[in-house]
C-alpha cells in the first residue's frame, strides 16, 4: 500500500510538472511570434524606410525615427500601416505575405529564417534588426 502511494505522487508530480512546461512553451512562444515576430515581418518585409532597428514587442526604434505596434497597425516616420488578414495596406501601397515572401506592386522581398532579402536586405538578431541605410552606402 506503501509503494502505491509513492507511485500515486510521483505520477501527479511528473504530471504536473509536464503540464506547466507545456503551459509555459506556448506562452512564450505566442509572445515572441506574437509580438517581436509581427515586427520583424513588418519591418523586414513590408517597411521600406531606411536605418537599422532595436525592438522591444511594440516599438522599434531607430536612426530615422520609431515604428509603434498597437493591435495590427503600424506608426511609421512616413505614415500609418494597417494589417488586415495576410494584408498590409499601407501609406505607400498594399503588400500581401504569404508567410516566406512579402508581394507588393513594385516590390518583392523573400524571408529565409531572420533574413529579408528583396530590394535592400534585411537581417534580424534578436531584438535587432539590421537594414542599409545612408552612412552603409
Amino acid at each position: 500500500m506503501a509503494l502505491f502511494k509513492v507511485e500515486t505522487i510521483y505520477m501527479k508530480a511528473i504530471t504536473m510538472f509536464v503540464v506547466t512546461a507545456m503551459l509555459m512553451a506556448s506562452v512564450m512562444g505566442e509572445d515572441d511570434e506574437g509580438g517581436r515576430g509581427e515586427m520583424n515581418n513588418f519591418i523586414g518585409g513590408v517597411y521600406r524606410g531606411e536605418g537599422s532597428f532595436a525592438m522591444t514587442r511594440n516599438v522599434a526604434n531607430g536612426s530615422s525615427g520609431s515604428i509603434i505596434r498597437s493591435g495590427n497597425t503600424f506608426f511609421t516616420p512616413e505614415g500609418v500601416c494597417r494589417k488586415v488578414g495576410n494584408t498590409y495596406l499601407c501609406y505607400d501601397g498594399v503588400v500581401v505575405s504569404t508567410g516566406k515572401s512579402f508581394v507588393g506592386y513594385d516590390h518583392f522581398v523573400a524571408r529565409a529564417g531572420n533574413t529579408y532579402v528583396g530590394d535592400y536586405t534585411s537581417v534580424g538578431t534578436g531584438s535587432t534588426i539590421l537594414r542599409p541605410s545612408w552612412a552603409s552606402r
